[in-house]
């Protein structure tokens, strides 16, 4: 029971990214702006990745007790090193979405500005 209750964060975790990037993903339908789209697949992808880490972590503490101290510290220490690349990715996939949300030009900023004829 202590092991399932140790993916109590994660899984509320990834049920709130899964939320974020369905919002992400209704907002890349409404604007066809592909930074909706990478902010989408960046949430949900950091849902599930959250969950593989715990899992890693929890088959490394409850069905490893075989292992030294070192050892595990050597197996935390690669996990977390390996996940941290990871979520470098995510945040910069994620500055990527948000800078292309942010100086996406609509149609009608597109289109020159109608002036009225000077009489």
């Amino acid at each position: 029971m202590v092991e399932l209750s140790t993916y109590l964060f994660p899984a509320t975790q990834a049920f709130f990214c899964i939320i974020i990037g369905i919002i992400w993903l209704v907002g890349f339908f409404r604007h066809r702006n592909f930074g909706f789209i990478l902010l989408a697949f960046v949430m949900l992808a950091e849902g599930a990745t959250a969950l593989v880490r715990q899992g890693l972590v929890n088959y490394v503490i409850y069905h490893q007790t075989g292992l030294s101290v070192s050892e595990r510290t050597t197996f935390f220490g690669t996990i977390s090193m390996v996940f941290l690349g990871i979520y470098v990715f995510y945040w910069i996939a994620g500055g990527l979405g948000a800078v292309l949300i942010v100086f996406h030009r609509t149609e009608s900023q597109t289109q020159g500005v109608q002036r009225p004829p000077i009489s």
